[in-house]
């Protein structure tokens, strides 16, 4: 198929930028990898994933299922090796996956993905840690996926009228950062993802926010003051509150224009490891209660 011109522009444009923004950063020492594992067996590389484990912590760190952003059409596991590998650290086996991109992979491909990684996760997470409780995590339109995820998961009336392969395991908490939530919202940023959806399934993504209940698990929810996205957080905020679901919202970046949208994943960033670790204290503390 043909890419977009727009497409093909911001994925150099940002994969330049993400270079620099992890100028000088190493894998750590005290990390080990487990990498290009395949969670689903039909050979595409966009079916594979990494786990991160830091060494000498012994088999009972929960697990952390990363998914990455980057507009449902860029982005993929490397790109977030640093960030995953530093959550790691911060003390969780960090599952870093890839899934298949827009316009070459239009909806449902992603999420359907997501469903196959938390699947295969769960199945093998006694290779990697003893401990049950996992917990998942996504920034921008991997926060979108996260979010839709536990809807879909914990709404077997949602679950009913979708046409691909779903998974019904809810995560004890999640991590969800400078994320889009209602689809409905903003045709500018979604589109790419929902181009060529049929009518009936699109406005089934559009109306995922209707099937959320009490059953959406504990959140730490996040967004920078400077993030142009910010407003899209204001939904996922309200549906919180109106469901009574235990969530903290923070807003970092004041006064640090550079820290803007998705700044946590700049490891070199004073509130991006603030807000790492505070969301690390987060979900910790969901395993003491």
């Amino acid at each position: 198929m043909t890419i977009p011109k727009e497409i093909q522009e911001n994925r150099i444009a940002w994969a330049k930028s993400d270079a620099q923004r992890d100028k000088g950063l190493t894998m750590p020492e005290d990390v080990e990898q487990f990498c290009q594992i395949a969670y689903a067996e039909d050979g595409l590389a966009a079916h594979t994933l990494n786990v991160y484990r830091p060494k000498n912590a012994g088999d009972t760190l929960p697990l952390l299922i990363s998914i990455h952003g980057g507009g449902w059409f860029y982005g993929d596991k490397e790109l977030y090796r640093f960030y995953c590998a530093h959550m790691a650290q911060l003390g969780f086996v960090v599952v870093d996956c890839d899934y298949r991109l827009a316009p070459e992979y239009s909806y449902p491909a992603a999420i359907e993905d997501v469903c196959r990684v938390v699947r295969w996760s769960l199945e093998n997470r006694e290779k990697f840690t003893r401990n049950k409780h996992w917990f998942m995590m996504g920034d921008s339109a991997g926060a979108q996926l996260v979010s839709q995820y536990c809807i879909l998961a914990g709404s077997p009336a949602y679950r009913e009228q979708l046409d691909f392969c779903t998974y019904d395991q809810l995560p004890d908490g999640v991590a969800l950062n400078c994320g889009i939530y209602d689809m409905s919202m903003d045709n500018d940023h979604t589109g790419n993802y929902t181009h060529e959806t049929p009518a009936a399934q699109k406005k089934l993504l559009e109306q995922v926010l209707d099937y959320m209940n009490d059953s959406f698990p504990a959140a730490y929810v996040m967004t920078s003051v400077n993030d142009g996205l910010r407003p899209h957080t204001a939904p996922m905020k309200k549906k919180l509150e109106t469901l009574g679901v235990p969530f903290v919202y923070a807003e970092y970046g004041e006064g640090v224009p550079s820290d803007s949208h998705v700044f946590h994943l700049n490891l070199y960033s004073e509130n991006g490891r603030r807000c790492n670790q505070a969301e690390a204290d987060f979900l910790h503390g969901l395993v003491k209660e």
